[in-house]
């Protein structure tokens, strides 16, 4: 007895699977079939670029982009801890500070190392500067502090435009019954800030001290005269430093 086989016809060739990404679906060329050990391709071998100062278009074919470049913070701010970055001018860029930039700590203290600021005394006595109406300028010959370096010669120039702290102390000796007026001014460029004044009945020895917050422009400058009449001749002294600062100029840009 004789046994007939039909044999199976083979239903189709099956191809090597070949799925990308792209920004569109699309009805595929050949017959496929995913085994279970297929790969399909979500990145490519691009290396990333480096993070750079400005952000750019990348060119690899594939929605991930993977060569595009992300903007950066230039300058300082990459390696200070805390520090504030600014705004570069370009879009979506940040920029640091060549230096003296402004941190904030963690626990929220804000140090300003490059803020204007100064503080300068007398250390040698003025003699015989004033009484018979003179406008005595007061010779603040040391420097304490200066950061910015806006202080020399007895004058603090302002750097930028702002208001200004600014606060000064002065000793008179000298003084007798006669002195009619006595007065200690802070002269900016923009006017005359009168910060302590007495008609008089001063015996001997006079302190006098006050601030003011002055509106300055930039390259404005500021001093500080003492101005005693009465006296019929110049016979008032400014005290020099002697270790306290008797006599000093402090200031300190506000904003």
């Amino acid at each position: 007895m004789g046994i007939s086989v039909t044999p199976i016809p083979r239903l189709t060739t099956l191809t090597t699977p070949a799925f990308t990404l792209g920004t569109a679906n699309a009805a595929g060329d050949a017959t496929t079939a995913v085994a279970s050990n297929s790969t399909l391709l979500a990145f490519n071998a691009v290396t990333p670029a480096a993070v750079a100062g400005a952000g750019a278009v990348g060119s690899a074919t594939v929605a991930s982009r993977s060569d595009h470049v992300h903007a950066s913070v230039s300058g300082a701010i990459t390696t200070v801890d805390n520090n504030i970055a600014r705004y570069s001018g370009t879009s979506g860029a940040l920029q640091g500070y060549t230096s003296g930039g402004p941190t904030i700590s963690d626990t929220g203290t804000m140090i300003a190392t490059a803020q204007p600021t100064f503080g300068a005394v007398q250390r040698t006595e003025q003699a015989n500067c004033t009484g018979n109406n003179t406008l005595a300028t007061i010779n603040f010959d040391t420097e304490l502090w200066d950061v910015g370096g806006n202080f020399a010669s007895n004058v603090f120039t302002a750097p930028v435009a702002g208001k200004y702290l600014l606060r000064a102390q002065v000793q008179a000796n000298a003084i007798t019954t006669s002195a009619s007026s006595i007065l200690c001014k802070i002269w900016t460029s923009n006017r005359i800030w009168f910060i302590w004044g007495t008609p008089g009945n001063v015996t001997s020895q006079c302190t006098l001290a006050g601030a003011v917050v002055a509106d300055m422009d930039a390259d404005d400058t500021a001093k500080v005269q003492l101005q005693v009449n009465g006296e019929g001749s110049d016979i008032v002294d400014i005290q020099a430093d002697a270790g306290a600062p008797s006599t000093s100029f402090t200031g300190w840009l506000l904003g």
